[in-house]
């Protein structure tokens, strides 16, 4: 009988194509943005997280959250590099430890003014959080601690400088008047913060100090130890800037696992948010096909009563404009599904992103699609099934 009431409603279908595209094109975007959406939303949380997580749950980060509150003329809590080191000398658990140093400067190249963000660190920063050079190599313990000129790239900056030269090892850049040398390529990195390391030129943390005479040093990468508890540790290094600082709650503390957890719960709620948006075109697509079913019993309504008087009943009615309602949103389902596979596939492509569409997106958007048939095609094929067979035959 299922299988009569498909046919039934497929040849029904047949006669209006035009109209039936039309129909199952809000159901087509509503599932194509439902499940493209949970897609590439799931696709680039699991992208951030290894990339947060790329260093280990090991790490912990300690920052001055003064800077993003006061003005260069107020006095800022910071660290000096004794201080750095005498952290990782007095506080139990710590493996080891990177000072970090942020400037937003100019760089020339080749007579050009570039205004670009300038990381300088420790020889062993690069290690800690797993960071890897597409080209060339990091500067070492020795060039950090004898302040040799050379500096690491981003790949995106290395590009617009140098046009993607493949020569490394005699490109120069001018910064605050000293010229450094492009020793490495920083491989393609996420921008998770306010500096973009694609965009970023990364030196040694000894060589601007002595150019511009500034030792501040507001955030501080650390490795706990193996086996050392990272909750315990991060409430030793709080207690430990405490007391520098006189009791001013001037610095924030945060392990990766927390960072983890933080960007979890964002991506989750930014995705519920923006799949609530999406099926609201589900939604308004569902109504059109009610429009449209109501038309159609309004159309077929001398039909509904010549199948009545040869012995239809009221069942076999509401199946058959319902099966008929059902259809036209697996259609558009279908077409949804198709359409966002493909877009996800291209996207994947072009930006060289490791998403593929889920079975869970895929049962997602049939769901969907079999739900709002159900729930906009109950009324009509009600009201299909109700006629009276003696006042539909009469109906013209």
């Amino acid at each position: 009988m299922l299988i009569e009431y498909i046919l039934f409603s497929l040849k029904s279908l047949r006669q209006y194509k035009l109209r039936a595209f039309l129909t199952v094109l809000g159901v087509m975007i509503g599932v194509f943005s439902i499940v493209a959406i949970i897609t590439i939303g799931q696709g680039g949380k699991e992208l951030i997280l290894s990339e947060l997580g790329r260093g280990g749950t090991n790490l912990i980060v300690a920052h001055s959250n003064q800077i993003m509150m006061e003005t260069r003329q107020d006095k800022l809590d910071y660290l000096t590099e004794d201080q750095v080191r005498a952290m990782k000398r007095d506080i139990p658990g710590i493996e080891d430890v990177a000072p970090e140093y942020f400037l937003s400067t100019t760089m020339k190249v080749r007579g050009e003014h570039k205004l670009i963000p300038v990381l300088e660190v420790p020889a062993n920063w690069f290690e800690m959080w797993k960071l890897d050079i597409v080209r060339g190599r990091i500067f070492t313990e020795h060039e950090v601690k004898s302040s040799q000129k050379v500096g690491i790239i981003g790949r995106d900056l290395f590009n617009s400088l140098f046009g993607g030269s493949k020569a490394l090892g005699h490109q120069d850049v001018e910064v605050e008047g000293t010229y450094f040398r492009v020793i490495g390529i920083m491989t393609y990195k996420l921008k998770l913060g306010p500096w973009d390391l694609n965009n970023a030129l990364i030196l040694p943390s000894s060589a601007l100090q002595r150019l511009l005479g500034a030792d501040e040093i507001y955030e501080v990468l650390i490795r706990a130890k193996d086996g050392v508890s990272v909750p315990i540790l991060k409430e030793r290094i709080k207690r430990h800037l405490l007391k520098l600082f006189s009791d001013r709650e001037g610095w924030e503390v945060t392990t990766m696992d927390e960072f983890i957890q933080i960007v979890d719960k964002v991506t989750d709620i930014i995705s519920i948010v923006i799949s609530s948006i999406a099926a609201i075109s589900l939604v308004v697509g569902g109504i059109g096909i009610m429009n449209i079913m109501l038309v159609t019993v309004r159309e077929r309504t001398r039909e509904v009563g010549i199948r009545k008087a040869v012995g239809a009943t009221r069942q076999n009615i509401l199946y058959q404009f319902l099966t008929e309602s059902l259809m036209l949103c697996l259609f558009g389902g279908i077409i949804g599904i198709g359409a966002a596979a493909g877009v996800i596939l291209l996207i994947a492509k072009v930006m060289d992103l490791a998403i593929s569409l889920s079975g869970g997106a895929i049962l997602l958007g049939f769901t969907f699609s079999y739900l709002v048939g159900i729930f906009f095609g109950v009324y009509p094929a009600h009201l299909a099934a109700r006629l009276n067979p003696v006042e539909a035959l009469r109906y013209e």
